[in-house]
């Protein structure tokens, strides 16, 4: 049964097509700057209308527009109305300077109908999910959902769930598949029965969502989960454990008649991976550019109120564990480890100046890295590079932890947009997880994506201490 979110898209969307169509009819024939010099009546047009209408509703079906509402984020919803209006208007275009169509004889006016299109359909979309988030906020419109996992895994994947409430889940309860003794509850949700109960759970509870809290090697278990729902229309998400990370770099090849799965050395196939690297040429130089001048007051403020260097330059492992010098804003004292050694830095560090809590308040702390990222050091996106110290005590740790040096480290991330500075071996684990589920979803959108969050968190000073 489709989503009352998609009839609601379907009647908005095409109240948005409808809107473009009568503003490129008032740019070609009533605005001046078309060549048109036949008048056209608008009546004229109804049957080219509904012939448009319908096309760009269909295409907008094909490119899964209209599909699982609930699993895309509002700016990855903005990247698929922009790449489907754009392919269509592609095939718009050709078809227009094919033929004889009067309405299509300006460039600016096809440029017009497509940033047209782009904006009414790209702000209806976002103002829908922003209202469903709201209602979701609210608890209006939550999924009915169950939890099977291990007790670990369920604990784990609950607390993120309380933690965003805009998800639209609403556990019902729990099914552990622990041997032994099972709890009650888990994190204030009742245990409600057992595996083989899941089929009739699914049935009583009306059950769309069914969450798997096992790593995924678990296959077996996996595959008899989902088989007892075969007869139901149900979605089930896995919780993805570290290793998981090799799923998306997995390639099936069949040489020589002899199958065998390769895994990929990078994330990213090698043309959005060159995009990237121009991206971090082009953004990094504008950077350094456009924010000179308040460099070099953040120098003179750092100069005035301590002795010592302006810059302060680390030694941190880069891509594929290669070390390099990384530069920031002194925002410490002098010799500010030199009793302690290496440690994280705290809420309330007493080593930080005045200055220093100010700009790494802001972030700005870490401007002079444009300058690593124009090297080729780091990317403007990435895990955030680490001391050799560290690096080798979290090896010991945390298992995968070295999956990070896998991609080039960056000035933000997924994780710094997700999470707080480090302070303890916790964060550091917490904020791993986010590192490895940008690494297993690297892409051009993903980076736009955390770029565009970086900046509310700047502004909002979300994170920063």
């Amino acid at each position: 049964m489709k989503s009352p979110y998609v009839k609601i898209l379907l009647v908005l969307d095409q109240i948005m097509i409808l809107s473009a169509f009568v503003f490129t009819y008032w740019l070609s024939f009533q605005s001046g700057i078309s060549p048109n010099k036949i008048f056209i009546p608008l009546s004229h047009l109804l049957l080219p209308l509904v012939l448009i209408n319908v096309f760009w509703l269909l295409l907008f079906a094909l490119f899964g527009l209209y599909g699982k509402w609930k699993y895309a984020s509002r700016f990855d919803e903005l990247i698929s109305v922009y790449k489907t209006i754009t392919v269509g208007g592609v095939f718009f275009l050709l078809i227009a300077f094919s033929s004889d169509i009067s309405l299509s004889t300006s460039k600016l006016i096809v440029l017009g109908y497509w940033a047209s299109l782009v904006f009414l359909v790209g702000a209806e979309r976002l103002a829908v999910r922003t209202v469903q988030r709201m209602l979701l906020l609210k608890g209006i419109g939550l999924r009915p959902s169950v939890i099977v996992g291990t007790l670990e895994y369920t604990a784990d994947m609950l607390k993120k769930i309380k933690k965003a409430p805009a998800l639209g889940y609403d556990v019902k309860g729990v099914v552990l598949i622990d041997r032994g003794r099972h709890p009650k509850s888990v994190e204030g949700i009742m245990v409600i029965g057992t595996v083989k109960d899941l089929h009739t759970i699914i049935q009583s509870l009306k059950i769309t969502d069914v969450l798997i809290a096992l790593e995924f090697r678990e296959e077996e278990e996996i595959f008899r989960l989902v088989s007892a729902a075969d007869s139901y229309e149900v979605d089930f998400s896995i919780l993805p454990g570290p290793a998981d990370i090799l799923a998306r770099r997995m390639m099936f090849n069949h040489l020589y008649g002899f199958p065998m799965i390769r895994i990929l050395s990078e994330p990213m196939p090698p043309w959005e991976k060159n995009v990237k690297r121009v991206f971090d040429i082009t953004a990094s130089l504008a950077a350094i550019i456009l924010f000179l001048p308040v460099m070099v007051l953040i120098a003179a403020a750092i100069k005035i109120e301590t002795r010592g260097p302006v810059m302060y330059i680390q030694e941190r492992v880069g891509y594929r564990g290669v070390p390099f010098k990384l530069w920031k804003f002194r925002s410490m004292f002098v010799d500010a480890e030199k009793l302690s050694g290496p440690v994280w830095a705290d809420k309330n560090d007493i080593r930080i100046t005045g200055v220093g809590r100010f700009i790494r308040k802001a972030r700005m702390d870490e401007l002079p890295q444009m300058y690593n990222v124009l090297k080729g050091d780091m990317s403007l996106v990435g895990p955030r590079p680490e001391r050799e110290f560290f690096v080798e005590q979290l090896k010991k740790k945390i298992p995968y932890y070295p999956l990070r040096l896998k991609v080039k480290p960056g000035l933000t991330g997924w994780a710094q947009i997700k999470h707080n500075y480090d302070r303890s071996l916790d964060d550091v684990r917490e904020k791993l997880k986010y590192d490895l589920y940008y690494i297993e979803n690297m892409s051009l959108s993903m980076d736009f994506k955390i770029l565009i969050a970086t900046v509310f968190v700047v502004i909002g000073a979300k994170g920063a201490h």
